[in-house]
């Protein structure tokens, strides 16, 4: 059961704030950086008893532990896999913003106190005041920015430009920059004027990390990461950090590739742009682009796409997507714009959506071109529409549950390869089909397997175009209406429905068979007639008309099996041929005596009747 909104928020700010023993452990990630600090533990260090930050002095001390190694830098002392060691005055690996003018008292301008201290090139530490840090310019930072406490720095006077963004990262190419322990407010509440007004931007910079941090209210972006038409950003992880009321994005990705936002918690009121933004710049020269990109584990609520991949340059793909683990409400769980937008290799695993409007709808991916997988999750959402799927090829749609009164559940449009297994679907009642196959080019080549449709009003799986090639097998329809659907447009389909198949309820097993190539199986026809096996035609229980059982134990010209012509119980059955009585040139008969005769034919057309 989701938490309200500002449950998440608050549990995500107390929890950032404890103050608990440190504990480092080690986890490598797939960048191959170590990410050291558990969700509590970074800032449990950093408030501690033992540690302690004298206003406008230097002594800082983490007490008991041992003294630092010449030449280590807080990184290594702080983030590093040897533990903790002592940073002392005469330590030259930090600066104290404290030490450079900063008053934290909410009234003065710290602006230029911050600029100084960051323009040392060391890692800079922000203590705690009794008010917040008044900002009301841009922070260019060469190093670390680490806060004790959970300091607040504000913004005076937001208005979108860009000479209202906070902290500044650009060019970076170091070992290693974190902003931490920092709550950021842009102090955004209303208007419309401008978007560039970001908290964190980041541009043409490689082994950044965002994490621990409560970002709100920017008139713009929580976390814009770019390039400045240079080279695209790498290797950047944005962890574990309240991400709220952004007047365009709690991410924007302009230009990065080796992108991590993982476990943050996220609240997106205002329908503009998307929560978690995937749009580089049209660059023909590359240096915008979007590749490998990681969202995982985050909670989040907003007002419009929790993700969108839209792309203008179309030599430059995004590409390499996972999408993995996350959980909350939208609009849009997954938004792909159509052309030029076009975007490959998208893992969408594992997530949960809980839709929060009228025409909420978790997955709308129009031109995610090829390599789209999406398997494993759970749609709760109330909107009418479902998922839209299209000119893709060979997309994975596997073990999905999707659970809402609606139309539509999944619609396949201009897809080759589909493969639909396993999947649960309910509640679904549309005239169009809760599974919809629509045109209008033909396609094909599709598997359609261990679905099971629950509670389907009027029609199942609707096919609206030519589908060639396709197996329809083991799949559980209950349906009202019509379990399957050939249109008329689809005439001269080629769908092998085997006898596998299951048709539940009270609908029509397959409505409209006379479109097909060819007919797999009775039901197609008529409900619960089946394909069987026995030892000899049926003399209990009630047949449908069409059932086949073949002969379980045949021998030399006994019945091949018996067929049902007549409904009843048991219905009226017939015999299909005998074993070994016909071949190409002659029928062998036995006589009531039981001697055997074979009946051929001349070449001048006469009969001829000789014994066996």
């Amino acid at each position: 059961m989701m938490m309200r909104d500002s449950e998440l928020h608050d549990d995500k700010l107390q929890e950032t704030q404890k103050k608990q023993q440190p504990e480092i452990i080690a986890q490598e990630e797939e960048s191959g950086q170590s990410r050291t600090m558990t969700r509590r533990n970074l800032l449990a260090v950093l408030g501690a008893a033992g540690l302690t930050a004298a206003a406008g002095g230097t002594l800082m001390s983490f007490v008991g532990l041992p003294a630092a190694a010449a030449g280590n830098s807080v990184n290594a002392n702080v983030y590093g896999q040897q533990g903790l060691n002592l940073l002392t005055a005469s330590d030259p690996g930090w600066v104290n913003v404290l030490d450079y003018g900063a008053a934290g008292d909410g009234t003065t301008d710290d602006t230029a106190a911050f600029q100084s201290a960051a323009a040392a090139g060391k890692p800079m530490i922000v203590p705690r005041t009794a008010s917040y840090y008044k900002l009301s310019g841009p922070v260019s930072l060469l190093d670390s920015i680490i806060g004790i406490g959970m300091p607040e720095l504000r913004m005076d006077g937001p208005d979108g430009t860009d000479l209202k963004r906070m902290l500044l990262i650009q060019n970076y190419q170091g070992g290693g920059l974190h902003v931490t322990g920092l709550n950021l407010n842009g102090g955004y509440t209303a208007g419309t004027a401008n978007e560039q007004s970001h908290l964190v931007r980041i541009a043409n910079s490689v082994n950044v990390f965002i994490h621990h941090n409560v970002l709100q209210a920017p008139y713009g972006d929580c976390v814009y990461v770019g390039s400045d038409y240079l080279a695209p950003s790498e290797n950047v992880h944005i962890l574990d950090n309240v991400l709220s009321n952004p007047r365009r994005c709690a991410v924007a990705v302009v230009s990065g590739r080796k992108v991590w936002i993982d476990g943050n918690v996220i609240k997106d009121p205002f329908p503009y742009v998307a929560t978690i933004d995937l749009e580089p710049n049209s660059a023909s020269s590359g240096s915008d682009i979007v590749e490998d990109i990681w969202i995982t584990n985050n909670e989040f609520y907003s007002e419009i796409y929790f993700i969108n991949s839209y792309n203008p340059n179309t030599a430059y793909s995004n590409k390499r997507i996972t999408i993995a683990g996350n959980k909350g409400r939208a609009r849009y769980f997954f938004r792909c714009n159509s052309a030029p937008s076009i975007t490959e290799q998208v893992t969408i695993k594992g997530n949960e959506f809980y839709g929060s409007v009228s025409d909420a709808r978790m997955i709308q991916c129009t031109n995610v071109t090829k390599g789209l997988e999406i398997s494993g999750n759970r749609d709760y959402a109330t909107g009418a529409a479902g998922w839209n799927i299209g000119n893709t090829e060979a997309p994975v749609v596997s073990s999905n549950r999707i659970e809402s009164q609606r139309a539509i559940a999944v619609s396949f449009t201009n897809c080759s390869s589909v493969q639909f297994t396993d999947n649960l679907i309910k509640d679904i009642n549309s005239s169009n089909g809760a599974v919809r196959f629509a045109g209008p080019q033909a396609t094909g080549r599709h598997l359609i397997a261990g679905n099971q449709l629950v509670n389907i009003g009027s029609v199942g799986y609707w096919f609206g175009g030519v589908v060639t090639e396709t197996l329809f097998d083991g799949n559980v329809t209950e349906c009202a209406g019509k379990c399957v659907q050939i249109d008329t447009a689809a005439a001269g389909s080629d769908i092998r429905i085997t006898p596998s198949n299951l048709f539940a309820g009270a609908g029509t097993p397959v409505y409209g068979g006379s479109n097909l190539k060819a007919w797999m199986t009775p039901e197609i026809q008529t409900k619960d007639t089946v394909i069987g096996w026995g030892a000899a035609s049926p003399v209990a229980g009630t047949w449908k008309r069409g059932t086949i059982l073949w002969n379980v134990q045949p021998s030399a010209l006994s019945p091949v099996g018996w067929v049902c012509v007549a409904d009843g119980t048991p219905g009226s059955w017939e015999p299909i041929g005998s074993a070994g009585a016909l071949n190409g040139s002659s029928l062998k008969l036995k006589s009531p005596n039981g001697s055997l005769f074979i009946v051929a034919v001349t070449d001048a057309g006469q009969l001829t009747v000789t014994p066996a």
